[in-house]
């Protein structure tokens, strides 16, 4: 057996370590070249008017914007608040006139905190709330006082209000009834971007989908946002009779224990011929709306 002298064991150690570095500058090359990729796509556009769907794992956040402002619906889990508010500085975002914050659950309005204190902001939109379906979680509590210490003002999403901001116009369609059941008090709205409509579900299920579209005459969409990350208690053919989606965005974390998307909701988007992108294989998700049409823009 052929011994290894001193030096022959240091040239193998530099060989090694030499060899373990060239993997990690790959690994990070490639982390790079991925993220590098979404700033460029957003840099490029980040004058034109779009509805961003940012990943933030097993939750949600959408950006609409117009120009260096817009409208920030949801952000995801506590921990993605600062991935939320990296995501609008890189698309050229400096203030954001209107907030939505969908309903109290951890998974869309925990990193909204962040957001509010890194941003201007003008107003923000919530569900009203009874004593009996208010949280006592610390993050809904976080927020309200964060709206307070920031001076934002607060405003009840009213179904048939309207707003608008560049060239983002919205209409807030629910909750339309009280409920205990939170899902079912999420803010719902129909967004129009430049030329390009969207439908935003948040996590509403049938029977809020079922009120309001009793109670709204026009539901019609380019794009729709699916219910609840994909699941199937939001899917309802009524309502894609109704909005007529040309592609739609499901917003879900990769191996969720919940198996989001659910099988049947993408049956029924491939057997429907309805063009689909999910966050946790598409990464974030833009939808650039120049005048006349739009086109999508993906991280993977």
């Amino acid at each position: 057996m052929a011994k290894t002298g001193r030096k022959g064991k240091r040239k193998s150690f530099f060989a090694s370590l030499a060899f373990i570095v060239a993997i990690i500058a790959v690994i990070l090359g490639r982390f790079n070249k991925s993220f590098d990729s979404v700033n460029n796509a957003v840099t490029n556009t980040s004058n034109s008017p779009g509805v961003h769907f940012i990943d933030v794992g097993q939750g949600s956040s959408v950006l609409l914007q117009s120009g260096k402002t817009g409208v920030l619906i949801d952000a995801g889990e506590k921990e993605y608040g600062e991935t939320v508010v990296r995501y609008l500085k890189s698309c050229g975002i400096e203030k954001l006139d209107y907030v939505i914050a969908t309903h109290p659950h951890t998974d869309h309005i925990g990193g909204l905190a962040q957001v509010l204190k890194s941003f201007e902001v003008g107003s923000i939109i919530m569900p009203k709330l009874t004593a009996a379906n208010t949280p006592t979680t610390k993050t809904y509590q976080n927020l309200l006082e964060t709206v307070a210490s920031k001076n934002i003002r607060a405003l009840a999403a009213k179904p048939g209000n309207k707003y608008s901001t560049g060239k983002i116009s919205f209409e807030i369609l629910g909750p339309t009834v009280q409920t205990n059941d939170l899902n079912n008090m999420s803010v719902i709205c129909k967004a129009d971007v430049n030329s390009t409509s969207f439908l935003l579900l948040g996590d509403a299920e049938k029977p809020e989908i079922k009120s309001i579209m009793t109670r709204s005459p026009d539901l019609g969409c380019d794009v729709i946002l699916m219910g609840h990350h994909g699941s199937r208690s939001s899917l309802d053919s009524d309502l894609f009779s109704a909005a007529s989606p040309n592609l739609a965005v499901i917003s879900c974390g990769q191996g969720n224990s919940y198996g989001h998307p659910h099988e049947e909701v993408i049956k029924y988007l491939q057997q429907n011929n309805i063009e689909y992108y999910r966050t946790d294989k598409s990464g974030n998700i833009a939808v650039l709306c120049p005048d006349g049409g739009y086109s999508v823009k993906t991280q993977n």
